[in-house]
């Protein structure tokens, strides 16, 4: 024989049950923050670091080209990351040549650190190059 629950136990869980929907909302909702957060985050150290490497290689085809020297990359290379981050980012950077196959290779070197939370470049070490042949 199967026992159906009374009326009066209907309403004594409906009693036992209330105020859980803010509970669940409450950690639901907070989950979903976090992990809003974390991807957007992730996508800002995506774009710090794409938007270094494409610095570091503008700034070696600048200092690649015939009437620049090396250190001109290297200041190109530092205002580009001042104008499209923060020049935190800039405080490292270096710029060397170097012979292969016969040509002068420029190489612009950016030191920083990840950003960790929001802009501010506080996380791990990165280190990017950017190359570009100087001929002539």
């Amino acid at each position: 024989m199967s026992s159906r629950p009374s009326p009066a136990d209907a309403c004594h869980r409906v009693e036992i049950e209330r105020g859980s929907a803010v509970a669940e909302f409450v950690m639901v909702s907070t989950l979903l923050i976090v992990l809003g957060l974390t991807i957007i985050q992730l996508a800002l150290v995506l774009h710090v670091r794409n938007t270094l490497i494409d610095a570091a290689s503008h700034g070696a085809r600048y200092g690649a080209l015939a009437n620049r020297s090396v250190q001109d990359g290297a200041e190109r290379t530092r205002l580009l990351i001042g104008q499209s981050l923060h020049y935190g980012f800039a405080d490292q950077i270096s710029a060397t040549t170097s012979n292969v196959g016969g040509h002068e290779l420029v190489v612009v070197t950016v030191r920083t650190r990840v950003p960790l939370l929001g802009l501010v470049p506080n996380g791990w070490e990165l280190e990017l190059t950017g190359q570009a042949v100087r001929y002539g």
